[in-house]
This record gives C-alpha cells, structure tokens and sequence, in this order.
C-alpha cells in the first residue's frame, strides 16, 4: 500500500509491536493516531494519540467514532493491543478472563464492527488483528489468552469474506515470538521456554512484513514459517504433539 494521507489507527501504540507499527507507518506518511491506556509512553510517541483502557469496550467505539469525525475517515485499524499469554500454574479465574476476552477479543471485534461500515461504503479500507500462534496451536497455560486469539483469528477471516467484496481487507497477523514486554515476561517470569529461533522475529522484521503485506489478497500474515507445522504435526501424530508441546 501507498501509506501517504492514508489515515490510521493502531491500539497499542504505547510500547511493543503497537509503537514500531505506528511510528512505521507514519514514517511511510500516514496520518497515525495511537491509542493506548499510559499517556505518559503516548506522549513521548511524538504523534496523534486518545488515551483508552480496550477493556472498556464501549468507550474504543467512541474514540474511533471521534476520530472518524475529526480526520473524516478511517483507512487503516491496527487492533494491536492485547494482554496476558503468561504460562500459569494455577487455573485462570472467570474475573480475569473475561478481562482478558475484553481486551483481546471484543474490542478488536467491535472496532471492526465500528469502522467497517464506513470503509465499505468509500470502498477502501484495511483492518489488521494482532493474533497469536497460540490460537492455532493452544500449549499448556492459561487457556484465557488462547481462547482469546483463536476467537479473533477466526471472527477476522469470516469477516473477511463480506467485506473483500466491497474492497476491503481484513487481516490476521501470527507474529511469532517477539521480544515485548509481554513476550520476554512470558519467559523470565512465566514459565515460558525461549522459542527456537526460527520461531522468534524482531519487533522491526514483524512491521516491515505487515507493512508490506496489508491490502494484498491473504488473510493470513504469517511471519515465521516453523509454527505453520505445529497444527499439522497435531493432526498427524497427536500423542507426540502434545508430549512435545507440554515441555514448552
């Protein structure tokens, strides 16, 4: 995609994946708009940017509308956002995980819902959710996280199949491991083994592949290819699979 006057939204944007994608694309000349809950790493971003908590669900479906008025449109969405996927000992608690579904899965939802119908209706549009390989391939943990992504993964592609009609594009990112906040808190803290290489990417070689993969025709954005064999090792040799997966 030409980026230039392309107006975009990236939740997320205060650290991580969010803020490399955000300062990628408005370093290729979109008009970015960063939203996340810590205004203090949203200020040092050096762009546009709303301050809001994803778990309040309704509140994200002001601020894109807000945004949709004062910029006139929405081009892009970057639902990057997401919480938890740290390995536990103990079973999640249903308080916790309906935070996490909040944030990972119904706000990244309701964003779509909110800025599809607008970039239907102008033909033009691109929006891309931050899944996980975990949603494919659930290992051993909280099934929170899991659950979540695998719903999003699977609500994007059905999606996908209406609004590819009108020109539009719809997006799942697997990232492989990244070394976030969250992702090397997952390995120090979590219980998490480090991934072999060939799983891990930077947080730079997962922008440049979104950022020259967004309005192409797949679904699907994969950025390392060895966890593509992780559901189909599953599916042939199950026993195996889950021996392998439950030491990781």
């Amino acid at each position: 995609m030409d980026y230039r006057e392309q107006v975009a939204v990236v939740t997320g944007a205060s650290s991580g994946l969010g803020r490399r994608l955000a300062l990628d694309l408005a370093a290729g000349g979109a008009t970015v708009v960063g939203i996340a809950r810590r205004e203090d790493r949203l200020r040092d971003l050096g762009l546009p940017y709303r301050v809001c908590d994803l778990a309040d669900v309704p509140a994200y479906v002001d601020v894109l509308g807000e945004i949709d008025a004062s910029y006139g449109r929405v081009d892009l969405l970057l639902n990057i956002a997401g919480m938890g996927g740290i390995v536990r000992r103990e079973m999640p608690s249903l308080e916790t995980t309906r935070t996490v579904m909040e944030v990972n899965f119904f706000a990244a939802y309701a964003g779509m819902l909110a800025v599809l119908p607008g970039m239907r209706a102008r033909r033009h549009g691109v929006v891309a959710n931050m899944s996980s390989d975990d949603a494919r391939s659930p290992g051993p943990g909280a099934g929170d996280y899991c659950a979540s992504k695998a719903a999003l993964s699977a609500a994007t592609e059905s999606l996908a199949y209406e609004a590819r009609a009108d020109g539009v594009r719809l997006h799942v990112v697997y990232p492989a491991w990244v070394p976030t906040e969250m992702g090397l808190h997952a390995v120090r803290s979590g219980g998490l083994v480090m991934p072999p290489r060939a799983a891990r990417r930077t947080e730079e070689q997962v922008s440049r592949l979104v950022l020259r993969r967004l309005g192409d025709e797949r679904v699907e954005i994969n950025c390392a290819a060895l966890p593509l064999v992780a559901p189909i090792m599953r599916t042939v040799a199950p026993k195996l699979y889950h021996r392998m997966r439950a030491t990781r």
